[in-house]
């Protein structure tokens, strides 16, 4: 989806608190109970959550536009609804989509990645992740181009 770069930083600071909690759901068999996620993740969503509100009106954007081109114009409905009836939406959407795509392999690089962020500011934080989504999305077209058009010898 198209979206700002500050769209983009505030939805991830936004998604931290669901995102951890569907990585430590998912990959509670994977990680040490010893490890960043089980002795701080609690301190790392809480940090991210007190920020949930001032970015939420970006995030909101954001995820509009990661669900409009999802659902099309179903999703014409929710946009109408107030910032209470969604957020509880959204969070919910986030965890669960989070839980469907945390493959077992990526946990223990999803630890080592949260416990790399935590020491910086959220918003700093936000717009790493941004970058990192950037460069993913565009890794992933690469890779589907290179699919669908071999090189041939």
């Amino acid at each position: 989806p198209d979206m700002s770069g500050d769209e983009a930083a505030a939805l991830a600071v936004y998604a931290v608190p669901d995102l951890l909690a569907a990585t430590r759901q998912t990959c509670a068999a994977q990680l040490s109970p010893d490890g960043f996620l089980a002795q701080r993740g609690d301190w790392l969503a809480q940090r991210y959550a007190a920020q949930q509100t001032a970015v939420w009106p970006q995030a909101r954007a954001a995820l509009f536009k990661v669900a409009g081109a999802k659902a099309g114009d179903q999703l014409k409905n929710f946009a109408t609804l107030p910032d209470n009836a969604i957020r509880p939406l959204a969070d919910a959407l986030i965890q669960q989509e989070a839980a469907t795509q945390i493959h077992p392999k990526s946990c223990r690089n999803i630890e080592r990645m949260a416990a790399a962020l935590a020491p910086l500011e959220p918003e700093q934080a936000g717009k790493i992740m941004a970058v990192m989504f950037d460069i993913a999305t565009e890794s992933q077209k690469l890779a589907a181009r290179i699919q669908d058009h071999p090189s041939q010898p």
